[in-house]
């Protein structure tokens, strides 16, 4: 989806995207801003035009599929693809900004565990990354 169209999708009043939903739009884009990145963009608007929206999305870096692998690939111990869903919590609530409850709950959901409580890495990629396009 292009900038335009999730601009398009996220400006449901005709006047902009509000501040609110500025970091959602941004991921519906493909982008991963982190709260800082949002507020520097954001910079004090309650209201974020489309050049504004279509220049935030250029200016940040798109995840690939890859990288997103390799990163949670760290975590798998035993080299088989997987990480058990307790350390995939622990990780993404304390690493780096933190992740909010709501979001965690919900990934966990997305993760689909196993009945040992083990996450196919791939499997988890895969949907993160569908989701975010």
């Amino acid at each position: 989806m292009s900038a335009k169209e999730v601009f398009d999708l996220f400006n449901t009043t005709g006047s902009g995207i509000s501040g609110a939903e500025l970091g959602t739009a941004l991921r519906a884009a493909g982008k991963a801003p982190s709260e800082e990145e949002i507020t520097d963009l954001q910079a004090g608007k309650d209201i974020i035009d489309e050049a504004a929206f279509i220049q935030a999305v250029s200016s940040l870096e798109s995840l690939d599929q890859p990288d997103v692998l390799s990163a949670f690939e760290v975590f798998d111990q035993n080299g088989n693809g997987y990480m058990s869903i307790q350390e995939l919590s622990h990780v993404l609530e304390h690493l780096g900004e933190g992740m909010p409850k709501d979001v965690l709950d919900t990934l966990k959901k997305v993760a689909a565990p196993d009945e040992e409580g083990q996450v196919n890495i791939r499997h988890l990629v895969d949907v993160l990354m569908k989701t975010g396009n």
